[in-house]
C-alpha cells in the first residue's frame, strides 16, 4: 500500500527549482485549493474534515489555515489524495502546470517555517528493492515533498515483512517536526521540504533477509556539496561525579555516537595550586548572564570556531574544556584564557563502555573483555512504560552506577538504578510543553553531588533544575526565548560542571560554550 513515507522517486530526474509560489499572497485553505477541485473528487468535503480536526489553538503561532494545509497533506482517502496529486506535479517536467499549486504551497510552507526544525537521524522506505540504484558520493535531489519519520520502527509498521523493501537512513538537517499536527500523530512525522539534495553516504547495505538500507546525507546551503561529517560519529562528552576514569560512547541513534569522558575529581588546578570547591547546593544560584569561553565566531571549522557544539566535559586538572562539533566530526580541546583550540580525541581504555542505542531503545555496558554486554536501562521496546525509553540520548552515570537517561521522545529524563528492571522518571514525563513540570526534547543530563538533575531543555532554550524528589523543576539560566544574547540560549544541547560550580551550555544554534559562574552575591 502506497503512503507518505514511501511516496520516493527513484528516477534521478534533473528539473527546474520551484519558487514562484513565495510570491502568492497568504488565503484561506478553500481559496488555496479551489484551483485543485477538478483532480480531486470531494475535496471540499475532505477541507472541511482537515478544518474540524487541525490543531489550533497553535503554540507555534500557526493559522487555522495553516494548520489545515499541513493536516490535510497528512490525509490518505485513495487514489487522488493530495500528497500523491500534489508530489506527482511536484516531480513532473511540465513546471507551468504547478502554477495551480502555487496558493497551497504558499500556505504549506509558510506553515513549515514557524514549525521546529530538527537535525537527527530520520527514516523513509519503499516496499521495493531500488538498493541497487544508489552508489556512494551519487548526488541526488528529491522534488516533492517529503514525509518521513523519527522512529524507524514506524517505517517498518508500513513495510513489513517484505523482504525486498529499502530503508532509507537519512541524516537530516533541515527536518520540519509535523507531529501533532497531523491525522496521525503517532507516527513522528517530519517534512524535508521540496527540493532537498543529498549524498549517497555509502553502497548500499544489504541485510541478512534480503532488504536493504542506503545512507542519505542532506546537503546544507552553508555545506554546498560538500559532505557532512556523520551523524554516525557524533561524540558528545560529559562529565560524571565518580572516582572511576571510564569512558563512555553513547550512539544517539542507530548511527549517531555520543563519548562520555569521565576523570577523577582533583582538588588541584592544572598549575598545581589548591583550587576553591563550591559544592551546589539545592538553592545555588548562578549569574543570569553567560560568558562565551569559546566559539561565538560564526559557523566554521577553523580553530576559533564551532560547528554546531553538542557536548562538552571541563577537565579542571588540566584547565582544559572538551568540546564535540556536530557534523564535523571531531572534538576540540579548548584550554581556559585560549582563543582557539586544538582537535583532539579524549579517550580512556581502563573503564566501562555505557552505549545508547537510538534504534532499540537500550542502554548497555560493556566491561572489558566482553563481547556482548549487559542491558543496563531499556531494552524492552520503544514505548513510554517505566521499563521503556524512545530514542534515547544522552546518559550520565553516577557513583553507585545507577544510570540517568535523557528519554527524548518520551519527554523525561529516567533513572535506572544498578540492576533495577524498570526506571524511576526523575524530571518531566507529562508530555511535550514549557511548564516548570515539562520538557521540550531533553539533550544533555548531569546530576550533582546531591542529586538534584540538570538537564539542556532544547526547544524551551533553559537549563532546568530538578530537585531530588520533586515534581517540578526550576529554570536555572535561560527561558529568556531563542536568541544569540548573553542570557539566552538558540537550543542548548550538553551541559556540565566544573569544580568551583560553574555551569557550562553548549549553545548549539549558536555555535559556542557559554559559561554561568555561581552568584557569589545572592548566595551569601
Amino acid at each position: 500500500m502506497m503512503n507518505r513515507f514511501g511516496d520516493i522517486d527513484v528516477s534521478f530526474k534533473r528539473l527546474p527549482p520551484v519558487y514562484g509560489y513565495r510570491s502568492e499572497k497568504l488565503v484561506s485553505i478553500e481559496k488555496a485549493l479551489q484551483p485543485i477541485e477538478p483532480q480531486i473528487d470531494e475535496l471540499p468535503y475532505y477541507i472541511k474534515i482537515a478544518k474540524q480536526h487541525r490543531h489550533f489553538p497553535s503554540e507555534h503561532g500557526l493559522t487555522k489555515d495553516q494548520s489545515a494545509a499541513v493536516y490535510i497533506y497528512t490525509m490518505e482517502w485513495g487514489e487522488t489524495t493530495l500528497y500523491r496529486v500534489l508530489n506527482k506535479a511536484l516531480r513532473s517536467e511540465n513546471r507551468q502546470a504547478l502554477k495551480i499549486w502555487f496558493p497551497y504551497l504558499k500556505l504549506f510552507d509558510t506553515a513549515l517555517d514557524k514549525l521546529p526544525t530538527v537535525k537527527e537521524v530520520l527514516w523513509r522506505g519503499v516496499p521495493l528493492d531500488v538498493g541497487k540504484n544508489y552508489t556512494k558520493n551519487q548526488l541526488m535531489t528529491w522534488w516533492s515533498i517529503n514525509s518521513c519519520s523519527s522512529s524507524a520502527n514506524v517505517i517498518k509498521s508500513f513495510l513489513g515483512s517484505d523482504k525486498n523493501s529499502t530503508l532509507f537512513l537519512i541524516e537530516g538537517i533541515n527536518g520540519k517536526k509535523i507531529s501533532g499536527y497531523t491525522e496521525y500523530e503517532n507516527e513522528d512525522e517530519i517534512i524535508l521540504r521540496m527540493g532537498t539534495r543529498f549524498r549517497v553516504k555509502c553502497d548500499t547495505l544489504e541485510q541478512s533477509n534480503g532488504s536493504h538500507i542506503v545512507h542519505l546525507v542532506e546537503i546544507d546551503d552553508e555545506n554546498n556539496d560538500e559532505p557532512l561529517s556523520s551523524a554516525m560519529n557524533e561524540m558528545h562528552v560529559t562529565p560524571k561525579p565518580s572516582t572511576m576514569n571510564e569512558m563512555h560512547v553513547t550512539p544517539q541513534s542507530s548511527a549517531k555516537t555520543q563519548m562520555h569522558v569521565t576523570s577523577k575529581p582533583s582538588n588541584q588546578g592544572a598549575s598545581g595550586q589548591p583550587t576553591r570547591v563550591s559544592p551546589i547546593y539545592t538553592n545555588t544560584k548562578w549569574k543570569q548572564h553567560g560568558i562565551t569561553i569559546a566559539g561565538g565566531n560564526g559557523l566554521g571549522n577553523q580553530l576559533n570556531q564551532l560547528h554546531h557544539p553538542f557536548g562538552i566535559y571541563v577537565d579542571d586538572d588540566h584547565q582544559t574544556i572538551y568540546i564535540t562539533n556536530r557534523w564535523i566530526h571531531r572534538v576540540v580541546e579548548w584550554k581556559y584564557g585560549a582563543k582557539n583550540g586544538q582537535i583532539v580525541v579524549a579517550m580512556d581504555n581502563n573503564g566501562d563502555l555505557y552505549v545508547s542505542d537510538y534504534m532499540k531503545n537500550e542502554v548497555r555496558r560493556w566491561k572489558q573483555g566482553e563481547t556482548e554486554g549487559t542491558i543496563v536501562a531499556g531494552g524492552n521496546g520503544e514505548g513510554n512504560h517505566l521499563n521503556q525509553l524512545h530514542d534515547p540520548t544522552h546518559i550520565f552515570v553516577d557513583e553507585d552506577h545507577s544510570i540517568y537517561v535523557s528519554d527524548f521522545g518520551n519527554q523525561r529524563v529516567m533513572k535506572w538504578m544498578k540492576g533495577a528492571k524498570e526506571g524511576i522518571v526523575i524530571a518531566g514525563g507529562n508530555g511535550n510543553g514549557n511548564s516548570l513540570t515539562q520538557l521540550s526534547s531533553p539533550y544533555g543530563v548531569t546530576v550533582d553531588h546531591s542529586g538534584n538533575v540538570y538537564v539542556a531543555d532544547h526547544f524551551n532554550n533553559r537549563i532546568m533544575r530538578w530537585c531530588k524528589g520533586s515534581k517540578e523543576g526550576s529554570i536555572v539560566v535561560g527561558g529568556n526565548g531563542q536568541g544569540e544574547q548573553s542570557n539566552q540560549f538558540n537550543h542548548p544541547t550538553g551541559i556540565s560542571f566544573d569544580v568551583e560550580g560553574s555551569l557550562y551550555v553548549a549553545d548549539y544554534h549558536n555555535r559556542r560554550i557559554q559559561k554561568f559562574e555561581i552568584d557569589d552575591e545572592i548566595n551569601n
